[in-house]
């Protein structure tokens, strides 16, 4: 028994050995020394095998031991008890100290320690968790040492007792430590729309600008202990380890902000991008890294995402994205688009559930290229009352016959050689049908949204840009390039602009050039900005639920306001959405959000100039959306419950905007 304690050193020396042959190993991987390397990883995996398993034998002997000892319950068995070289104590069932040995009294450097309680004497226990279990095995700190504690409840006939053993582990603890801050982290750095912003200054600016962005970034990765490479003009590969990490979320990557305020001084808005993965090798953590920046740049750019084996952190992300004035990626977008229509025997559209306008005209667009094709369309309808005016209208136009479908009847008719359009959204949770998704192997997603934790599982296209302001936006601009010499209806090209109508509040947020130059191209085909007025017009009972939804406006932290109805009315979700737009009207507002009940939950409606992004709010409630648009769904929540919710999540995104 005393060999088997003993061998914690030659276990400790072990632990030892497999930290160099992974510090090694990892370093060989970065010059390159592929077999050299292999093998140092190699030996560090067997050696931690070999240490797991004489680990697990040494517990299971030990508890064998003292099972034995206990069933004797002789002199012998108590002076073998007494003279284990492990700390011992016995407790009553209450957790009052019965006995205890000389290695116990070590610990605790106090003498005289008959009927203390063992749950004030060493706080860390938890002694109703130690009665509920036979074999015993809880972690204790007392007096910054770290302990295994162990043991067995002893019964003999109606008294009870329990028997604890001590195991110090502070050594291997220290070492499992040494092992985490030394894992290796990689990062990739990224300067957003770097063409775009250069090449509108001459080579001597240029120049400087680069090097001011450059110096920061490397000065970013000096503070971090990081070796940087810079790979191309606009990208930096980082490795570095994770000890330095918890620094650079300390100071919520202060490069962010050092980078942007280059921006200001060059009066363009420059920043960075930056993805750090941490797997448990070198090839997980450099593809968790490509993930992580993938996701900070479908958020919008200009913050930091780290990725882990278990979820996505952001860091960052508090301005507003700005457009791209080349449309390059949309013109091979609409090419590959075109071979993809081509090769389908059918078209299915799907935006979100509760289509909007802006969903749903950007399926009519797409659907009349598909026709004009000869391609069968179909449009995976849910009903939804705000496009019900748009929907009655298509379904009197006779080349739309039959193009309105159910997701129970598209689940009918789909096939493998089907092409499946997903629209406004790139969240599986969000649509109407999500098990189209399993019955159609080529999938194509047009979305504006800023990236979320969930998005589609795959996909064959995908074109994804948060800076655009709508989806319709990126449709109309699509539909330019499927075909030149193609000329859609006034219909569909008033299905597009009222999309875009609907995401820009009136062209009033998240406008660029291309947004103006896609609705006049619209207004070129034909569409008719007083008809489009008209169906925005409420109803009186629509516009009188609205009224009734702002009286219960409350001014929250100064400028937010916050307004609610307990009322399940069947356009509500229309209603909440014009209320919300008519509260950034009241002077002094800067975001707005409308709680309303719909089927059984409460759904928000956010609001705002941009800035407060209201998208990170939304997105701590579940939901997201825009800077200056987004919602959520609080399911199983009441009206009541989701504001005081809502309230919480405010007062925490302020606090770390203060912090910023």
């Amino acid at each position: 028994m005393k060999k088997l304690y003993n061998g914690h050193s030659f276990l400790f020396g072990l632990m030892l050995c497999i930290t160099v042959f992974l510090g090694v190993g990892m370093y060989d991987v970065y010059l390159h020394n592929t077999q050299v390397a292999a093998l140092e990883l190699g030996l560090a995996a067997v050696l931690l095998v070999y240490v797991i398993v004489v680990r697990v034998m040494r517990k299971h002997d030990m508890n064998n031991y003292m099972s034995m000892l206990i069933e004797r319950g002789d002199n012998v068995s108590h002076n073998a008890v007494t003279m284990l070289p492990m700390p011992m104590v016995v407790l009553s069932v209450d957790g009052f100290i019965m006995w205890y040995n000389d290695l116990f009294v070590d610990i605790v450097k106090e003498e005289g320690l008959y009927n203390v309680p063992i749950y004030e004497l060493m706080t860390d226990i938890k002694w109703s968790e130690i009665l509920k279990s036979e074999n015993i095995e809880e972690k204790c700190v007392y007096n910054d040492r770290i302990y295994d504690v162990s043991g067995r409840i002893l019964r003999s006939g109606d008294d009870v007792s329990v028997l604890l053993y001590f195991e110090d582990t502070t050594d291997y603890a220290a070492l499992g430590q040494k092992y985490e801050d030394e894992r290796t982290v990689f990062g990739i750095v990224v300067v957003d729309n770097y063409d775009d912003l250069f090449s509108k200054m001459d080579d001597v600016e240029s120049q400087q600008a680069s090097a001011l962005v450059n110096r920061n970034i490397v000065a970013w990765a000096e503070e971090t202990d990081a070796i940087i490479k810079r790979l191309e003009r606009d990208r930096y590969l980082v490795i570095f380890e994770k000890k330095s990490l918890p620094e650079c979320i300390n100071k919520k990557f202060d490069v962010l902000e050092k980078v942007r305020q280059v921006g200001e001084q060059i009066h363009l808005p420059v920043s960075v991008s930056i993805g750090i993965g941490i797997g448990d090798n070198l090839i997980e953590s450099e593809e968790y890294a490509r993930a992580a920046l993938g996701m900070a740049e479908g958020r919008g750019g200009d913050q930091a995402v780290i990725k882990d084996s278990v979820q996505f952190s952001f860091y960052g992300g508090k301005t507003r994205e700005y457009e791209k004035s080349t449309r390059v990626k949309t013109r091979a977008f609409a090419t590959a688009f075109r071979d993809f229509l081509k090769n389908a025997d059918s078209v299915f559209f799907m935006g979100h559930s509760n289509a909007d306008f802006d969903c749903f005209g950007a399926a009519i667009g797409l659907a009349r290229a598909c026709l004009d094709m000869g391609k069968k369309a179909y449009i995976v309808y849910d009903n939804s009352q705000a496009t019900e005016v748009l929907a009655a209208e298509l379904r009197q136009m006779g080349e739309y016959n039959g193009v309105l479908v159910s997701g129970e009847y598209a689940k009918e008719i789909i096939t493998k050689e089907s092409l499946l359009v997903i629209l406004d959204t790139h969240r599986p949770s969000m649509l109407p049908a999500p098990e189209l998704l399993e019955l159609c192997e080529k999938i194509v997603l047009i979305d504006h949204h800023r990236r979320s934790t969930e998005f589609l599982p795959r996909t064959s296209l995908l074109y994804h840009e948060p800076y655009a302001s709508s989806t319709c936006e990126m449709v109309t601009e699509i539909l330019q390039y499927l075909d030149d010499k193609r000329r859609i209806s006034a219909f569909e090209a008033k299905a597009l602009y009222i999309g875009m109508l609907m995401d820009t509040k009136n062209f009033m947020v998240k406008t660029g050039v291309r947004t103006f130059e896609a609705a006049s191209l619209l207004r070129k085909y034909g569409v008719d900005t007083v008809e489009v007025k008209k169906l925005f017009s409420m109803d009186k009972t629509d516009y009188l639920h609205k009224v009734k939804t702002m009286e219960t406006l409350e001014v929250y932290e100064d400028n937010i306001a916050i307004a609610y109805t307990e009322e399940k009315y069947q356009n509500m979700r229309v209603v909440a959405s014009v209320a919300c737009d008519d509260l950034l009207n009241i002077k002094g507002v800067k975001a707005a959000f409308v709680v309303y009940p719909m089927e059984n939950a409460a759904y928000v409606s956010a609001r705002s100039f941009g800035d407060v992004n209201v998208q990170l709010v939304c997105e701590k409630l579940g939901g997201g959306g825009h800077m200056t648009v987004a919602g959520a769904q609080l399911k199983g929540l009441s009206v009541e419950a989701a504001r005081l919710e809502l309230k919480a999540v405010i007062s925490e995104y302020i606090e770390e905007t203060k912090s910023e």
